[in-house]
């Protein structure tokens, strides 16, 4: 069976970004999908470069939204194909042959096929790739989540499942994921191959996305999975650096070497009781 794919690019004055999106998209070795690009008003230059790139694009708006997730849910609103890609302004396909390969993959009773990402982060000089596990626990959820440019989310999901919460500024497609996965229970499958190149400069990249994510996945645990909160609370601490400072000296022989060491040398200068 062929499937037809919807990549949907969401941006707000990020021209550069948008374009190397764009070029990424326009440049892969087959052209069997719809490309649809909801932009929130730009005033950099981002509606040039959309009406300079019309012919690869099947729909597009520039007007203001009332938020990334907002923007989401207009693309999902307007897709006619079968699976949905979301790829935001900056986020760049791995290579040429990722959506033909994509296409061969894909099987009908896939409703989030996913693969790897490569996370790039230009401004800090660093990248690494994001492997998501085969099977995917409940566990993994509570510090992860999938990267959502390296998912394709079968469309008829956000009709029996739900569209993206626009309360939320970072976690409403973690809570998408949760739901589906673990109350709809619908298919999962893994291909292994990296899709995407995931853009951490974004709002994820903020110093106050930790915090904001935090909360909001609290409120999706105490909404749909209530028994599962103290769990969560007390495996945030267990995320702390501190704690994952602790966790790194208990697993390693030679640092555990080194603390007892550093405890014997402290001892010789504590008084000893008469």
């Amino acid at each position: 069976m062929s499937f037809k794919i919807s990549i949907i690019t969401i941006n707000y004055n990020n021209s550069e970004g948008l374009r190397k999106t764009i070029d990424s998209i326009t440049g892969q070795s087959t052209k069997s999908f719809e490309y649809i690009i909801i932009d929130g008003g730009s005033t950099d230059g981002s509606k040039e470069i959309i009406l300079n790139n019309q012919q690869y694009i099947s729909y597009w708006v520039s007007e203001k939204d009332a938020g990334i997730y907002n923007a989401m849910n207009k693309g999902i609103k307007v897709v006619s194909g079968d699976f949905v890609l979301f790829m935001n302004s900056g986020d760049l396909l791995y290579d040429q042959d990722v959506i033909e390969n994509i296409l061969q993959n894909l099987k009908d009773d896939d409703d989030i096929l996913y693969g790897d990402a490569l996370l790039r982060n230009e401004s800090k000089n660093w990248e690494v790739v994001k492997m998501h596990p085969e099977k995917l626990n409940f566990s993994y959820f509570f510090e992860q989540t999938l990267c959502q440019q390296a998912c394709l989310i079968k469309k008829t999901l956000f009709e029996s499942v739900f569209l993206f919460n626009e309360n939320y500024k970072i976690s409403a497609d973690w809570e998408f994921f949760i739901y589906a996965i673990f109350i709809a229970k619908v298919n999962t499958r893994k291909i292994d191959f990296l899709i995407t190149i995931y853009d951490t400069r974004g709002v994820s990249g903020s110093s106050d996305f930790k915090k904001i994510a935090l909360e909001e996945r609290r409120t999706t645990l105490e909404k749909y999975f209530p028994l599962f909160i103290e769990d969560y609370k007390l495996l945030s601490r267990y995320g702390s650096n501190r704690s994952k400072q602790l966790l790194q000296i208990e697993n390693s022989a030679f640092f555990r070497k080194i603390i007892s060491v550093v405890f014997m040398f402290v001892l010789l200068f504590i008084p000893k009781e008469k």
